[in-house]
């Protein structure tokens, strides 16, 4: 939330007479607010800031939240893992390396809190170092991610899959992108101490947002200090980028350029495509104005080692919504660009005309009223709909009523409500200001929830001038996933078989839910296995010959538990 004080230099120029400010001497330089206009393509990670004229980092703007806030380019496991729908594991030091290095910002490398050498090049077998997991799933095999990625958008079994959450690497090693910042609650057995350092450092709170939902127009706004535009030309930037963006040129196989597990090989899907590209315009921040560019700057580099700037050239696609096409061209205020910047200037000695805008309009700082009536209704076990009425808006000071550009929806799990304090750990869904009618009740649906959690849900929105109304919250707790949701875990089987999605450890929890809980027998083996296992199944985790052992036990009765509850599946 922009405070007033912010905007306060820049709107006080309307107060004064043109015949006053020619008897004033020539007004100091005052902070200015910027739009920043583009159309990305879906599911694209973005980053946009502001360089002086030394050419140096001065302002973050953006960064959308797997990488600000989900720590997706610092987080256990090898770069070269193969990824998934939210996948929990294996930096990924190329989703915006230019931004990462321009800004030069360097952060402790995460590895796995696991300590057994043996499970480091491994997506599952950390059940000895893992808790309850706010976010993330479990890999999808490449069938799953074809159904459950880029259909559903949800996750299979989720309450039964736990994540190690890392720790600080050893030997002083750093990585230029934050860990994530998402985690309010521990385990202290299976949790480092380090973990609980994460949001400490992690310093994009006030930047991060929500990935745009893409193929719409979107626009950010933020305010330049006067230092920075004294010292001449600022530039705009954005880079962009998009998992599996492949073509002729930069083409990856799942099993050569990947790492696949050998022990859970058929989980995770090829992720490596073509390099982020970024975009560029260089501008006087104090004239007032728009500047566009339908032209790509350059593209980084496809690992991420670097942040080197490569110039434009045929490798790189400018079609279809890939390569430098993931920013669409269109048309706003008739002006046909990719990337543009409109700033509101200040009158340099002279006040700002507001007719003379081009279609742009300006902007003063006032409060907008919270939003009323909020309700939330659980319409499946990964859906929410969220419903909630925006009062009538007042006039601002200039005569012109505030057009609502976004409603921002935050939500966390747990015990804990949502506050201001927490936004920065909630998940952040942004929802274009068409879907609003102030005065009338409003509905927005909120998926790739998790079924059988009570979710914390708090509702803000924006003007086009970054005005933004104070937080109201309400919770609710979605229905069970049939079949899928069940609670607990095989222990034994999942320290053999290193990760509690694996397919002989899902037959074996659906046996136990279909045919031993039916019946009382059944019900006392079960409770007789889950009072003594657990202290046997910490000792095999961490014992390849014992878990080897227990596996040449498990399996055959693995094998005819998945026979006999496949018509469940």
């Amino acid at each position: 939330m922009l405070p007033a004080l912010l905007f306060s230099g820049i709107f006080a120029l309307f107060a004064g007479s043109t015949q006053a400010a020619a008897a004033e001497p020539a007004a100091e330089a005052e902070d200015v607010l910027l739009e920043f206009h583009y159309y990305p393509v879906p599911n694209a990670q973005i980053a946009i800031w502001i360089e002086d004229a030394n050419h140096e980092h001065v302002q973050d703007v953006l960064v959308t939240q797997a990488t600000g806030k989900l720590g997706i380019g610092n987080r256990p496991g090898r770069s070269d893992f193969l990824s998934s729908w939210r996948a929990p594991y294996g930096a990924r030091p190329a989703a915006l390396p230019i931004w990462a290095h321009r800004r030069g910002v360097k952060y402790p490398k995460i590895v796995f809190f696991d300590d057994d050498p043996q499970d480091q090049d491994s997506l599952g077998w950390h059940e000895n170092a893992s808790s309850p997991e706010s976010y993330f799933c479990r890999p999808l095999t490449p069938d799953e991610h074809e159904t459950i990625s880029l259909d559903t958008m949800t996750c299979p079994s989720p309450a039964t899959f736990q994540s190690d959450k890392g720790r600080f690497a050893d030997d002083n090693l750093t990585s230029f992108y934050p860990p994530r910042n998402d985690l309010i609650s521990f385990e202290a057995s299976h949790d480092s101490d380090d973990a609980r350092m994460f949001s400490k450092i992690n310093d994009l709170d006030a930047y991060t947002a929500a990935t745009p939902a893409g193929n719409k127009a979107e626009f950010v706004t933020a305010v330049v200090p006067a230092e920075v535009l004294e010292r001449g030309p600022i530039a705009a930037w954005i880079e962009i980028n998009l998992e599996a963006d492949q073509n002729a040129d930069f083409t990856f196989d799942r099993e050569n350029d990947h790492f696949v597990d050998p022990r859970l090989s058929s989980y995770g899907v090829a992720y490596y495509g073509q390099p982020s590209v970024v975009y560029r315009v260089a501008f006087s921040g104090q004239d007032q104005g728009f500047y566009s560019t339908s032209d790509y700057y350059g593209y980084g580099m496809w690992d991420g080692s670097t942040g080197k700037i490569n110039s434009p050239d045929n490798t790189i696609s400018t079609g279809g919504g890939s390569g430098a096409d993931r920013l669409q061209s269109y048309t706003l205020n008739d002006e046909t660009f990719r990337w543009g910047v409109y700033s509101h200037g200040n009158d340099e000695g002279g006040p700002i005309d507001p007719t003379d805008d081009g279609g742009w309009g300006q902007c003063e700082a006032m409060e907008l009223p919270p939003i009323e009536n909020l309700e939330i209704e659980s319409t499946n076990f990964d859906t929410a709909e969220v419903r909630f009425t925006i009062p009538q808006l007042p006039t601002s000071p200039n005569g012109e009523t505030p057009e609502v550009s976004r409603v921002k929806v935050y939500y966390i799990t747990g015990e804990n409500e949502l506050t201001d304090e927490l936004l920065g750990a909630a998940i952040e869904r942004s929802y274009p200001g068409d879907v609003v009618t102030p005065g009338e009740q409003a509905s927005v649906e909120v998926d790739q929830l998790w079924g059988t959690y009570t979710y914390h849900f708090g509702v803000t929105y924006e003007d086009k001038c970054a005005n933004e109304s104070t937080l109201v919250t309400e919770s609710a707790t979605t229905p069970a996933q049939e079949f899928q949701t069940v609670e607990g875990f095989c222990f034994m089987a999942t320290a053999a078989y290193g990760a509690a999605w694996h397919s002989e450890v899902l037959g074996l929890r659906l046996f136990r839910d279909v045919y031993l809980r039916s019946n009382p027998v059944g019900r006392d083996l079960v409770r007789f296995y889950y009072t003594y296992s657990p202290p046997l199944a910490d000792i095999v985790a961490r014992q390849p010959l014992l878990r080897s052992m227990v596996r040449s036990v498990v399996q055959p009765v693995a094998d005819l538990a998945r026979v006999s509850t496949n018509r469940y599946r």
